[in-house]
């Protein structure tokens, strides 16, 4: 009887695209792309990591690094070869390249049936991430239109103050991808607010969905609707920004679907006591705690 075969975890490559989309669409995630592999593979090819049963490959996993903090997502392993480790190979994996690069936190979005494992490995909860998907009409305002790129810079500082780190690479990839898909807000010539969103499999993925003032949220989200209402669209919001769970409960033609947990991994992780209460003083400073990001989607991708 022939063993188990050898698996080794090696950095994607263009030629892994396809594979890494399909897994990710069998697995029922809606919102994920090609491009958005793409624009990963792009961003630092060193994090991407595929791993390989045999002659086969088995699973992916991604390890986004920016300036201070790190994100892990899209791990994923073919369905007949979870019983293999994989995972954990591919995670284990994404953690150390993440450690080694020094960032002071890392976060991720755990489905709920791996949280016990990514607490076992020094993540915590911080809220649950919740998902919203429907199809709806919108309508149009007059204060909202589409980004230009001479504002891209002026849209980065803001995205940086909001999100507490640089993921500008993602945020010009985005612009440049699917310029239809991103509009501001304009109040007195100034940036108020902005929406963005790229095709997903069968959806419009939202995100960054982001607003100075909230009474300009809704008509950011309308407008897009507008521009593009035979479309359903894909919402992910962390449930600590309550005004955005009220619009999103509210909107008609949308559905809340099962949530997963935002959480996060200090470089100091505390060692006993509540973790509730020993990370209350750095709470403000995890990726996406700002009122004003109403759709973030995940740390990586906005």
């Amino acid at each position: 009887m022939s063993g188990a075969p050898e698996v080794i975890i090696r950095e994607m490559t263009a030629a892994d695209l396809d594979f890494a989309t399909a897994l990710t669409h069998q697995a029922g995630w809606a919102s994920e792309s090609l491009d958005a592999f793409a624009a990963f593979l792009a961003h630092d090819a060193s994090g991407c990591f595929i791993a390989e049963a045999g002659s086969e490959k088995a699973g992916v996993c991604i390890a986004t690094k920016y300036a201070r903090h790190g994100f892990i997502g899209e791990l994923i392993v073919s369905k007949h070869l979870r019983l293999l480790g994989i995972g954990l190979l591919l995670f284990q994996k994404a953690l150390d390249h993440l450690l080694a690069a020094g960032v002071e936190s890392i976060c991720l979005d755990g489905d709920l049936n791996a949280v016990s494992y990514y607490e076992k490995m020094g993540f915590r909860k911080v809220c649950r991430s919740l998902r919203f998907r429907g199809k709806f009409k919108g309508r149009k305002h007059d204060h909202i239109r589409a980004l230009r790129p001479e504002e891209m810079d002026r849209l980065c500082a803001l995205d940086r103050e909001f999100f507490d780190d640089d993921r500008s690479f993602f945020l010009r990839w985005r612009a440049e991808k699917f310029p239809r898909l991103c509009m501001v807000a304009e109040r007195e010539g100034r940036i108020n607010g902005w929406i963005m969103a790229r095709p997903g499999d069968g959806v419009l993925a939202v995100g960054p969905w982001a607003a100075l003032e909230p009474s300009d949220a809704a008509p950011l989200l309308e407008h897009l609707a507008s521009e593009h209402g035979t479309e359903y669209f894909r919402l992910g919001v962390l449930e600590k920004n309550t005004a955005a769970v009220q619009l999103l409960r509210s909107w008609p033609g949308l559905q809340e679907g099962i949530h997963s947990w935002f959480m996060v991994r200090h470089s100091s992780a505390p060692a006993s006591g509540d973790p509730v209460e020993a990370r209350r003083d750095g709470l403000q400073r995890q990726l996406g705690d700002h009122p004003a990001l109403y759709a973030i989607g995940s740390g990586a991708k906005g």
